[in-house]
């Protein structure tokens, strides 16, 4: 009785709020409607406001009006507003959680949209799949789809049903724990969007801010969200505001900013009176959270209580479109602050065995991982060690070679990695003593002195901006105190390895290590400069750069394979002067790959500039599957240079070579810049088999 005392205390308190005239889409269109005569805008208004409903998930209202569209949409004998009537059984099949005969249905009813070149925007069966898949555990069934689908709407048309499809991708991405490829197919549905869809375009955002905030990164996940926050009131979709409101205050709760998060709650509340119970959970546990944090346990229950009658009211998955509803979990959350550790656990363990029921990989990670503490602290070790055990197979298996190495870097590069705070407050500093200069007028040696001293210093934070970010990132950065991530779809990128590294690790003393990693490294660093490509990072004994960002050019394949062979030709010189004073000696492999990537800055106490995608981990492979002494190249770049010929000036360019005339070109005395040895298909780690090609200058073949 108490908890539906305070449910309905709470409703009200919310229908209260809404007094206050708020204007969203759904008003527009209900208004319009009541002034409409029955023909096909009255079907396309019903319609429309269903799949506002189904957004907002309010099932509900939106089989009334589906059902009035399509009732309407047969007297009229309108071809479109027929195509909805399958979505009718869907939503009732799935409100059964019937999954497999609502996908059934949702498929069909897309099917029928596409036959009539019908676009579908954020608001749309194509859209709502994904939470079908989602509670039905399906996530590769959701990647499968989302790929055909994707792939006849680039041949097909239109935009909207493309944007729809990256995002679809986005979200397996997400919920299975590959955050790169996630904000990579959340950027290019953005793109999409920009020019079609005000609503998609602003929803890409807080999934994106989601990604960092998952990696820890509370910067980025705040300017994404407080941007998120700010498009979707303009935009006026209710579900996409309180989603934002409600994402923007689990950032400031994980920064340990709880009052904070509880101010953006309490924002949010007069849009509470219009949610459904799926919409309004999500606010209710972020409420739990934040009075966990305050220490007011009693308040944490009671809100607590209230979610609980929320899901009596309505199916509560882990995690729906519009934000995470861990209902187990935040009962873990609160019977640990009460310190009833047997219960805790208990909660604990039913969280995981939803996610697993769902498929969703992220949160069976999540919780495996508290559990190893839990196990631990029982001392329960051995249900410990295999939780542990489970937590990081699926860990290695998701998270790639180089998604390991950039962490590692986090740690690792410390000269390299300038703080970014200290630079920012070096910069804010300068700010501060000019107002203080002007304000305090004590002398013209003051001036001048001061003056001096906020020249070096500028001088300074601006060069240590160069040595970490690139020229153009920098610049944004200093303009904007962030920069967007961009995706670029053509970038070549190298990877170095030594071989036999941890053997010579063993035989140098650590100063001898890092002196010859400091003289390698250092010839790098200059050959990068040479040919115009940008160094990413070093990680241990590894060297990875790229081409072709953060300005996108034609030459970035060429570039980066010249700038690997005098990488190579170096580190071949050194062997030769270590062999012959008889000292250990670096012997290297080299990998390139040509792709598209997505590049941006991460990192919060040191910046770096970095990039993901496929094409990173791609390069990898390259140089693990090479030999040592040898650049070995993938198909994608071997197509890019396998033209290539450079003049008697030196200039290359990608005319056809003579090969019928010594190697005389048909541009007078050009010859083949590069040689190839096709290595065929090789095996390559998590790849497959893939075409491989050696490749060296041709003046040395």
């Amino acid at each position: 009785m108490r908890t539906i005392v305070l449910a309905l205390v709470l409703f009200l308190a919310c229908g209260r709020a809404t007094g206050q005239k708020i204007t969203l889409l759904h008003d527009s269109l209900e208004e319009h409607l009541r002034s409409e005569r029955n023909d096909t805008t009255r079907v396309d208004l019903h319609e429309q406001l269903a799949l506002i409903y189904i957004d907002q998930l309010d099932d509900s209202l939106a089989l009334v009006h589906l059902r009035k569209g399509v009732e309407l949409a047969g007297r009229l004998h309108y071809p479109k507003g027929l195509t909805y009537a399958p979505l009718l059984t869907g939503i009732e099949q799935y409100r059964r959680r019937n999954y497999a005969q609502a996908l059934e249905r949702f498929k069909q009813c897309i099917q029928l949209l596409d036959k009539e070149g019908v676009r579908q925007g954020l608001l749309s069966p194509l859209s709502f799949i994904r939470q079908v898949f989602n509670d039905a555990g399906l996530q590769e069934e959701k990647r499968d789809f989302y790929l055909a689908k994707l792939a006849y709407y680039e041949q097909h048309g239109p935009a909207e049903n493309i944007g729809i499809c990256q995002h679809g991708l986005g979200g397996y991405y997400y919920f299975t724990g590959q955050g790169d490829k996630a904000i990579e197919h959340y950027l290019r549905a953005r793109e999409i969007f920009a020019e079609f869809d005000p609503a998609g375009y602003a929803n890409e955002l807080w999934p994106i801010g989601a990604v960092y905030l998952s990696w820890g990164n509370l910067q980025k996940a705040e300017i994404y969200q407080r941007q998120a926050l700010q498009e979707n009131l303009k935009v006026g979709l209710l579900s996409n505001v309180i989603a934002s409101y409600n994402a923007l205050a689990n950032v400031l709760l994980q920064r340990g900013d709880t009052l904070g998060a509880l101010q953006q709650m309490n924002e949010s509340r007069p849009y509470w009176g219009r949610c459904t119970p799926q919409l309004l959970a999500p606010r209710i546990l972020s409420l739990v959270n934040i009075h966990i944090g305050l220490h007011q346990p009693d308040s944490a229950g009671h809100y607590l209580a209230f979610a609980d009658s929320l899901a009596h009211l309505a199916h509560l998955p882990i995690s729906s479109v519009k934000g995470e509803i861990e209902l187990d979990y935040y009962h873990y959350l609160y019977l640990r602050a009460r310190g009833n550790d047997a219960e805790a656990d208990e909660a604990l363990e039913r969280a995981l065995r939803s996610a697993q029921q769902q498929d969703l990989i992220r949160y069976i990670q999540k919780y495996r991982k508290e559990l190893v503490t839990r196990y631990r602290k029982r001392g329960t070790v051995q249900m410990a060690l295999d939780t542990l055990m489970l937590f990081t197979r699926v860990n290695d298996s998701l998270t790639t070679d180089a998604d390991r190495k950039k962490v590692a870097s986090y740690e690792g590069e410390v000269k390299e990695r300038e703080s970014a705070l200290e630079i920012l407050q070096q910069q804010g500093s300068i700010r501060q003593q000019r107002i203080m200069l002007f304000s305090i007028g004590t002398g013209l040696l003051l001036l001048i002195t001061l003056a001096y001293s906020v020249h070096r210093g500028k001088k300074r934070s601006d060069e240590l901006l160069l040595n970490i970010l690139p020229a153009q990132v920098a610049a944004e950065l200093k303009k904007k105190g962030y920069a967007d991530a961009k995706h670029f779809d053509h970038v070549t990128v190298l990877f170095t390895d030594f071989k036999g590294f941890t053997a010579m690790s063993e035989i140098l003393t650590p100063k001898e290590l890092v002196r010859d990693l400091h003289e390698c490294f250092s010839a790098f660093d200059r050959i990068c400069e040479k040919h115009s490509i940008e160094k990413i990072k070093t990680i241990g004994d590894a060297y990875m750069a790229a081409g072709g960002l953060p300005t996108p050019n034609t030459t970035h394949a060429t570039d980066v394979i010249r700038a690997a062979l005098e990488m190579r030709d170096f580190i071949a010189e050194g062997k030769a002067r270590k062999i012959a004073a008889g000292l250990p000696y670096f012997e290297i492999r080299i990998g390139i790959h040509t792709g598209p990537v997505v590049a941006g800055i991460v990192g919060v106490k040191k910046f770096s500039y970095d990039i993901w995608g496929d094409t990173v981990n791609t390069a990898s492979r390259m140089e693990s599957s090479g030999e040592v002494g040898q650049v070995n190249i993938s198909e994608a770049t071997y197509a890019l240079v396998k033209g290539v010929i450079t003049g008697e000036d030196g200039v290359a360019s990608t005319h056809r070579v003579d090969r019928d005339n010594d190697g005389v070109g048909a541009t007078g005395r050009a010859r083949p810049e590069f040689t190839f040895t096709p290595r065929g298909k090789v095996q390559a780690k998590g790849k497959g088999e893939m075409e491989m090609y050696f490749v060296q200058d041709f003046t040395a073949a």
